[in-house]
């Protein structure tokens, strides 16, 4: 269910966001009749107080739309608009950051239809939402808007669906709108570009030739002077049917949700022929170096270790998806249990475990440790004779047992509180699933097969698979500590340090 990036557990930036007031709308419109009745995909069983199954579909001009039934604690509905191409669709010169100008345009300008009201978004919608941290996102991979409701009502579900219409396809993107939002833009990316520029460097030692490596993470650099035409040329190539996805989450009839999202958007056709994208990019395995370091001044101090690969195919079924969620969530646990138990004393995330399957362009499997001033050589011996220890002997019956104890006790909390998650994050979550070509499992599901399946599973089976995916990838070491700048040769120095940690494993050693 839930989307992290290495950013996350690291405390970098990626991305962006669009923080905005809550957005709502006037109750006026009227609901459409009915439609022929949409396919259901991903049944999942029923919840005793949330998830039904989702509904989902394409209109015939491509665009795609899901249905997430569901009673919350909330009151009203979770809506997402999901534009397929972010960064990495910017491939014409002159146009570096404006999907993210784009997106804050979203917000603030005319449409067609009021061709003379800035923040026509939010003016209409203001009433009717929540508010919310931010209500717009930029990726590499895409841009998302979403908001939430406060009541369930059709009327207003549909007043938010126009609005999205209209961001879709008729934004005016007239010059003081785009003026104004060039010098947010380039404050929100100056604010970021600390965290960005180390991520870049790490990225690109651990995933080279990745989306998120060929693309400067900052992204600013012709916001400032692109020229409308510009602008408006990558807003009509991007904002098309075909690359769009209409999400909805709550409680509502998902025939009658479908009939207001046909009546929206199915006359709808993108400007002009639609263009031919190049093949994403993929991570250069011949290109990951067995080590790196930074040695910048004002950088982080963390050591690192994992293998990356390339995006692995969705498992062809619901239950083998949900065996590999499960198996990860058992790894996960284990290796940063036993990294923990290194440091006894260290306050929960300074060390731990992640696994990445193709979030940000890559696969990836990774240790990590936030490193305690002059102690980078025994954090990073650790974490290598981790790596090793993993591969040669892997995990105990003892280390097995808890980690699968301690993750059905994860999913039982999550099940009880499932009516708590918000319909929005669901939304999602739920669009990122459909996207990957997965299904988005509740966690009562989760629990269920695993209290069925943990048993048929025992650390030798579990050890197995683990080999078999660190071996398919390409294996990285990165240090990062201003303390480098000290040493002569850091290279070979920590390159002797992490030989001395595997001793006598030479199958383990630098190659």
């Amino acid at each position: 269910m839930q989307r992290r990036h290495l950013a996350i557990a690291l405390g970098l930036f990626i991305g962006a966001t669009l923080p905005i007031a809550a957005l709502a709308l006037p109750a006026n419109a009227q609901p459409p009749g009915a439609t022929r009745p949409p396919r259901q995909a991903h049944p999942a069983p029923k919840s005793v107080n949330d998830w039904r199954p989702v509904v989902e579909g394409r209109l015939k001009n491509g665009l795609r739309y899901a249905i997430l039934p569901r009673r919350a604690n909330e009151p009203g509905l979770g809506l997402l608009m999901r534009v397929k191409g972010g960064f990495i669709a910017e491939q014409r010169p002159g146009e570096r950051g404006l999907a993210h100008l784009i997106e804050h345009l979203a917000f603030a300008s005319p449409t067609k239809a009021a061709p003379y009201q800035v923040y026509r978004f939010p003016n209409i919608g203001l009433p009717l939402t929540f508010s919310a941290p931010t209500a717009g996102t930029t990726t590499w991979e895409e841009s998302n808007y979403f908001v939430s409701t406060r009541a369930t009502k059709l009327a207003d579900l549909d007043t938010l669906l126009s609005l999205f219409r209209e961001v879709a396809g008729d934004m005016t993107l007239r010059a003081d709108a785009v003026a104004e939002q060039r010098a947010d833009v380039l404050r929100e990316m100056g604010e970021k570009r600390y965290g960005n520029e180390i991520y870049a460097g790490y990225v690109a030692a651990f995933a080279p030739g990745s989306p998120t490596d060929v693309i400067d993470a900052q992204n600013s650099d012709d916001v400032p002077t692109a020229s409308i035409d510009t602008i408006r040329a990558l807003y009509h190539r991007l904002y098309r049917p075909e690359r769009m996805m209409i999400v909805v989450v709550g409680n509502v009839d998902p025939a009658k949700a479908t009939a207001l999202i046909r009546q929206r958007f199915e006359n709808w056709q993108g400007t002009g022929p639609a263009p031919v994208w190049p093949p994403i990019p993929g991570v250069k395995p011949d290109r990951i170096s067995p080590l790196s370091y930074s040695a910048r001044q004002d950088g982080r101090m963390v050591a690192l270790t994992g293998v990356t690969f390339a995006i692995p195919a969705p498992a062809a079924t619901r239950s083998l998806q949900i065996e590999t969620t499960l198996m990860n969530m058992v790894f996960i646990r284990a290796v940063t249990d036993r990294l923990r138990l290194t440091q006894p004393d260290s306050q929960p995330g300074k060390t731990g475990a992640f696994i990445e399957n193709g979030e940000n362009g890559y696969g990836l499997i990774l240790l990590w440790d936030n490193l305690a001033a002059d102690h980078w050589r025994s954090g990073l011996a650790t974490l290598k004779k981790t790596t090793c220890d993993l591969q040669t002997q892997g995990l105990s019956d003892a280390e097995w047992a808890a980690a699968r104890k301690t993750v059905i006790g994860e999913l039982e909390q999550r099940s009880a509180a499932m009516a708590g998650v918000p319909n929005v994050e669901l939304a999602k979550d739920l669009s990122h699933a459909l996207a990957a070509g997965r299904a988005l499992v509740p966690p009562n599901e989760l629990l269920r097969h695993a209290r069925a399946w943990f048993p048929t599973v025992d650390a030798a089976a579990g050890n197995r698979w683990w080999r078999e995916k660190w071996r398919a990838g390409v294996e990285h070491v990165r240090l990062e500590t201003p303390e480098l700048a000290q040493i002569n040769d850091p290279q070979a120095e920590i390159r002797t340090l992490l030989d001395d940690a595997v001793g006598q494993n030479p199958g383990c050693k630098l190659r």
